[in-house]
């Protein structure tokens, strides 16, 4: 009570308009922040002058560098090593071998094109991306500029940032050595423009990013990104809309482009014997491209990897936006000029960020709002925790809403505060820390925040009522219905771009499904066969026999009595949870061994968790607020239809294109779905995902259909990064050999598609195509990217 009333004092001083707006009180335009505007020339330490080290990047082909030949080995070495994996130093002896075969030959002449070493290979044939390693305290996160001086310490705690490496046995009796400097902590880098540059070089690309102005649009439907409200209400610096819908192209000649902020935290195992250990990403989607091209891995900007082994904090994860936010700033503002297929001459670019897409926990301390499991837990209201079953928590406007001018009020309020002990009660009594995305002028924190509906929806409704609800509670019993689900699940035969669902799902040997995995059981698999589970269930009864079964008191005795066993068996889990917990901190907690160099920074960012099976992980439980609970009664069986309207609202949301007709018979099955919940199960069963889950249609109609703001790209961005090998070094090693075998793979698509296009030479197509055939494998990385490329070049785009 008393957090709730401090909440409502920070309303105190706010207009009625500032803090209750509805839909009819909105502005037609999201308006500029004259206080983020006043700060826009701030100095930047981490602004890049050029967009790389020789300027603009080369517009001649690759393919003209040297005889055919000589071009295609490299390229063939190059491409064993990123679709293979081959080791620097086998391809090293390729080369080499290569060379002593063409002077036995007699083409000695050949041989001085040839480089001897895959590194000269790969900058050759530009595959060697340009990285920028941020020097980073590996006590505090805080991150340095490139140029920081090598005896420099941390501007924030004092903890020095490099190392003196020891000197090289081979090197260790030459007079003169220079010291070796290396940072503790390094965190790689790559600037939106350079990303951009290579990019807009690319056939075809520069006309894909004007493609949504030539879709024909229906008024009341919602196909993509610019029939939502945001593409509309955008501002750009001349305070006009930033996408002009009302011309044929962008103002002054310019490209404009949006992009999507996504993140997401993800374990790499690097052996059986290792603790934990994880990264994040931060990586943006260019939302001007259709479908076809904006999901595909090769198309995004990965900006930055936060380095591991642990999470950052809200706080800590901040220093890192700040680096992209700057880069944002400029690039709305001022732009840059960049070269372009088409206009060698350069068109000048403007970039702005059109959202926040991220699962709970990564939106809340991206944007400064307080975790999932704070007493105010919605980034759109003021719900709390206490109310989040009420009947209220699924109706419209049943909470205060909040506002991005009281959120950036809250904010600046956080970083005023004196000390951590302020910040941190603060925090706790407002959900609100300080967000470097509040320098965004254009910014608006209450909308341009969405909870992606993959984490939301998928592993979190579905998953909860199939898993938590139906099985753990024994609705499905594993001898009767579950059993039959199996046998249907073994009849259906899906097409293979469906991928498949494991024949024993709901069962430990079924494994742990994935968010497309549960989105194909609630929209294709569920309608069919659950209604089979259905047949002899007595059919629904005429109102007048209803109302007489009301008036009885059986039905309420059966709810109350169903209710008390679902509580009592949610209390024994958490506490079972909880010592099961406190058991595996301790066994942790005694196997920590410090070695005899190991310093007291290295020993505060290390990971020590455990390796072994959780009891959550056996349960197949993804999300910490996901838990379900146990009924010991097996003849407690009864059979409900509420299934069907978070099937229908999955199908809907989840559509290619969806009319307001259709958003709000979804939005109102949602509602429905959650309160009949609580009626059927008892208020034990709703977690914060039932909630969000009404803030589903406000997104759409913000956005457009679910699938311009799901996260399913970033997703696959982390499948592929943990796909490559590491030397499992720490200190940001892993994260740098990340990002630059992702730009290698990215680098080599775009060749091997150039290469495809070269009618000249019929050499070039032919073995570019062999490559792309050859690089099919069960993790389809590097040949889904390049045959999506081919397919979308070869019609026309």
């Amino acid at each position: 009570m008393q957090t709730s009333a401090r909440v409502s004092e920070s309303f105190a001083g706010q207009t009625t308009g500032s803090v209750n707006h509805t839909n009819s009180q909105r502005p037609s335009t999201i308006p500029l922040k004259e206080d983020a505007l006043g700060h826009m020339n701030d100095a930047d330490p981490f602004a890049v002058k050029s967009i790389s080290d020789n300027g603009h990047p080369h517009t001649s082909s690759i393919f003209t560098l040297a005889h055919p030949v000589i071009v295609l080995f490299m390229l063939l070495v190059a491409w064993l090593h990123v679709a293979a994996h081959l080791p620097f130093r086998f391809c090293d002896v390729i080369l080499t071998v290569f060379g002593y075969t063409l002077v036995e030959l007699g083409h000695s002449s050949l041989v001085p094109s040839l480089r001897t070493t895959l590194t000269s290979c790969l900058a050759l044939l530009r595959l060697e991306p340009r990285i920028r390693l941020y020097p980073t305290c590996p006590k505090c996160l805080a991150v340095h500029p490139e140029d920081v001086a090598k005896d420099s310490e941390c501007a924030r705690c004092g903890h020095p940032l490099f190392k003196v490496e020891p000197t090289p046995r081979s090197r260790s009796n030459r007079r003169g050595d220079a010291k070796r400097y290396k940072p503790y902590l390094q965190t790689p880098a790559k600037t939106l423009s350079e990303q951009l540059a290579a990019l807009l070089l690319q056939p075809g690309f520069e006309e894909a990013l004007g493609a949504w102005r030539r879709r024909s649009r229906s008024g009341g439907w919602l196909t993509d990104f610019f029939d939502g409200a945001i593409s509309r209400e955008l501002l750009g610096p001349d305070k006009k809309p930033f996408f002009r819908h009302d011309l044929d192209r962008d103002p002054d000649d310019e490209i404009r482009i949006g992009v999507a902020l996504g993140l997401d935290w993800f374990s790499y195992l690097r052996s059986l014997i290792s603790p934990s250990y994880s990264s994040c990403p931060i990586s943006l989607n260019i939302v001007n491209l259709p479908p076809s091209l904006r999901y595909r891995a090769g198309n995004l900007l990965l900006s930055m990897i936060i380095p591991g082994p642990k999470e950052s904090n809200p706080d800590q994860t901040q220093g890192f936006l700040k680096i992209l936010v700057s880069e944002l700033i400029r690039l709305w503002r001022d732009g840059i000029v960049l070269p372009t297929h088409a206009h060698p001459e350069g068109r000048r670019i403007r970039v702005i960020l059109v959202g926040v897409f991220c699962d709970k926990p990564a939106a809340h301390k991206v944007a400064g709002f307080g975790s999932h499991k704070h007493t105010f837990f919605c980034t759109r209201c003021w719900i709390s925790q206490g109310k989040k079953a009420l009947r209220e928590a699924f109706m419209p406007h049943g909470f205060q809403e909040r506002t991005d001018r009281h959120h950036r009020l809250l904010m600046q309020q956080y970083r005023e505060a004196q000390t951590d002990k302020d910040r941190e009660e603060h925090a706790s009594a407002f959900a609100t820390r300080w967000s470097e995305l509040a320098r965004l002028p254009y910014f608006d924190f209450q909308r341009m925040v969405v909870v992606d509906p993959m984490h939301n929806l998928f592993l979190g409704l579905v998953k909860t009522h199939f898993y938590h609800i139906w099985v753990q509670l024994k609705i499905l019993r594993r001898s009767c219905e579950l059993r039959r689900v199996h046998e249907i699940l073994a009849q259906i035969d899906l097409p293979s771009r469906l991928g498949r669902l494991p024949r024993l799902i709901g069962e430990p040997a079924g494994g742990s499904l994935t968010a497309d995995q549960w989105l194909i059981l609630a929209t294709v698999v569920g309608p069919l066969a659950f209604p089979e589970l259905w047949t002899g269930v007595e059919p629904c009864r005429s109102p007048t026999d209803q109302e007489a079964d009301q008036a009885t008191t059986s039905d309420e005795a059966f709810f109350h009595e169903r209710h008390e066993v679902l509580r009592t068996r949610v209390a024994q889990r958490k506490k079972s949870s909880s010592k099961s917990k406190k058991a595996t901190d301790i066994d942790v907690s005694n196997a920590r061994v410090s070695g005899p160099g190991s310093s007291a920074s290295e020993a505060t960012r290390r990971s020590v968790r455990a390796r072994k099976p959780t009891e959550k992980a056996k349960n197949m439980v993804l999300e910490m607020d996901d838990a379900g609970a146990h009924l010991d009664d097996e003849s407690d069986h009864e059979w409900d239809g509420d299934e069907d309207d978070i099937n229908d609202e999955d199908a809907a949301g989840s559509a290619d294109s969806i009319s307001e007709a259709q958003l709000a018979q979804a939005e109102q099955l949602i509602r429905e779905y959650c309160i009949e919940l609580v009626e059927l199960y008892g208020a034990d069963v709703i977690r914060p995902n039932h909630h969000y889950a009404t803030h589903t249609a406000e997104f759409i109609r913000d956005y457009g259909p679910m699938r311009g703001f799901w996260t399913f790209i970033f997703e696959r961005l982390n499948k592929i990064l943990k796909s490559y090998r590491t030397n499992n070094h720490e200190g940001g090693e892993i994260e740098c050999t990340f990002m630059r075998e992702f730009y290698r793979t990215s680098g080599l698509i775009c060749t091997l598609t150039e290469g495809l296009q070269q009618t000249d030479y019929t050499l070039y197509h032919l073995a570019c195509q062999r490559m792309q055939e050859a690089s099919k494998d069960g993790r389809g990385t590097l040949q889904q990217l390049a045959q999506e490329v081919e397919d979308e070049y070869a019609d026309g785009i």
